[in-house]
């Protein structure tokens, strides 16, 4: 198969899937993020996601025949635990730090509003 028809045939079977309702969990996803990008969020979202955490039940290889490659991927994954624990306890760490600057900005940007006459 030339790239240009694997293209074509990849972009076919997204909207097979999509049409099937197979792909919804992605589109939920992508909706959640596009509503919480442009709607308000609340101080319990921002919390929720400063938290990383990796799902290892998302790991999957979309190759016809992709069950050696997930096992690989996870296995690897498996294999480098504690390096990925340590990034992810880094990046939770700044996270919650940012955080924790950001909500003691809006709490002096709301004590200088009340004060402003």
């Amino acid at each position: 198969m030339r790239p240009d028809e694997a293209i074509e045939h990849a972009r076919a079977e997204a909207a097979r899937k999509r049409a099937a309702g197979s792909d919804r969990e992605d589109s939920d996803v992508v909706r959640e993020l596009e509503e919480a990008i442009t709607g308000p969020v609340t101080p319990g979202q921002l919390h929720e996601w400063a938290l990383i955490e990796v799902d290892t039940s998302l790991i999957r290889s979309t190759r016809r025949a992709g069950t050696p490659f997930t096992w690989l991927k996870r296995g690897l994954l498996r294999l480098l635990r504690q390096y990925t624990n340590e990034l992810e306890a880094q990046q939770t760490r700044f996270n919650l730090g940012v955080l924790g600057r950001v909500n003691e900005l809006e709490r002096r940007m709301a004590e200088l509003e009340r004060e402003r006459p």
